[in-house]
């Protein structure tokens, strides 16, 4: 069978993917005492970006607030920390107030978004890397 994932499946899993993300953060924060990230194995490697180079780095400096860096370092995390974001906001105030107003719901868009993000920024790093000679902070 078929079937698209709908809100029914996607509001919890979110909850739950955020709840697993803040308990690995805080071990790493606090019980490791956030020790230095090492490269990625892929582009140590290969010598060019992977698709996700940057998204852990992103991803931190998203958690202290660091907007701009965690775009440069990788834009797909802003992307889906926003997305997730307002989707779990409307739902939650949607669900709260009866099901009645406006709410966001889930689209498979929004994946295929996420995919083109990933998909630009290898392509983007590359090209500056291996036409340029200009390294992206990963």
């Amino acid at each position: 069978m078929n079937k698209r994932p709908t809100d029914r499946e996607v509001y919890p899993a979110v909850w739950i993917a955020a709840a697993i993300l803040l308990v690995f953060y805080l071990f790493w924060r606090y019980i490791l005492g956030a020790p230095a990230l090492p490269a990625c194995w892929f582009a140590s490697r290969w010598h060019i970006y992977c698709p996700a180079c940057g998204g852990t780095r992103a991803l931190i400096a998203l958690s202290r607030g660091r907007l701009i860096s965690s775009l440069v370092y990788h834009p797909a995390v802003l992307y889906v920390f926003g997305s997730a974001a307002l989707y779990v906001l409307s739902q939650s105030i949607w669900r709260m107030r009866g099901r009645r107003g406006w709410v966001l719901h889930y689209r498979s868009g929004w994946l295929v978004s996420v995919l083109i993000l990933l998909l630009g920024n290898w392509l983007i790093r590359n090209i500056l890397w291996l036409c340029f000679q200009i390294p992206i902070p990963q």
